[in-house]
């Protein structure tokens, strides 16, 4: 009798979660920055960016709102205040399955050698249908801060590499030039590169290192053309 109350207790928890989540979804967050369409055409304004749509919605002074997608826009960007740091957000070609592929938004984390992007992770199960309005993914700070709802990768060569195969893919791969400077910079800073956080961290380190090597002055990032 105990498990049934216990079960029948935890149905209506997460019924009403569900209801209420659903009847009142979050509004936009506003942020004051510029987007550049591929023909180059620079727009400034308020923009509001949905991470499951993947579209950029752009407020004028006028006030009218226009929506874009991955194929009309190459950047967009903000300053943002809560992070106290620019958000700059680019279109990439990404894999849809082993022969087709789509243009994308990707948030760009880390510019440099090796360059760091993510996007939006998929939800299953209960969170998916607690979180399934849209409007649940507009970005803010509470859902920009959170690594845990974003999958990473490293854009290199065109392609995505996901920082979880990070030892098989990435650092293999791409870092073993540096591994002993590396190695030594956990060590002494106590980093755990099991995670995201540490993942980025040392990757960042990388990039650092590149960038004060003159026989790797040639290394180019996502921004450089």
């Amino acid at each position: 009798m105990k498990a049934v109350y216990n079960l029948t207790k935890i149905s209506l928890v997460a019924f009403f979660l569900v209801t209420s989540a659903q009847a009142s979804p979050p509004g936009a967050v506003w942020y004051a920055g510029q987007l550049v369409l591929w023909d180059k055409t620079s727009l400034e304004g308020d923009l509001s960016y949905n991470w499951s749509a993947e579209m950029v919605s752009l407020r004028q002074a006028d006030g009218r709102i226009r929506t874009f997608s991955a194929h009309q826009v190459s950047e967009f960007g903000w300053f943002d205040y809560s992070l106290h740091k620019y958000r700059n957000f680019m279109s990439l070609v990404k894999p849809v399955d082993k022969i087709r592929t789509d243009q994308a938004f990707f948030e760009v984390c880390l510019d440099g050698p090796l360059t760091v992007v993510r996007q939006l992770r998929q939800r299953h199960g209960f969170l998916k249908t607690l979180f399934s309005h849209p409007t649940y993914t507009n970005d803010k700070p509470t859902l920009a801060k959170n690594d845990e709802f974003f999958t990473y990768f490293v854009y290199d060569a065109g392609q995505l590499l996901k920082l979880d195969r990070y030892y098989i893919d990435i650092y293999e791969p791409l870092m073993m030039n540096y591994n002993r400077e590396i190695q030594q910079y956990v060590q002494k800073h106590n980093i755990n590169d099991r995670t995201i956080p540490g993942r980025l961290v040392l990757i960042n380190h990388y990039n650092w290192l590149v960038q004060h090597d003159t026989k790797a002055a040639s290394a180019k990032g996502v921004s450089e053309p």
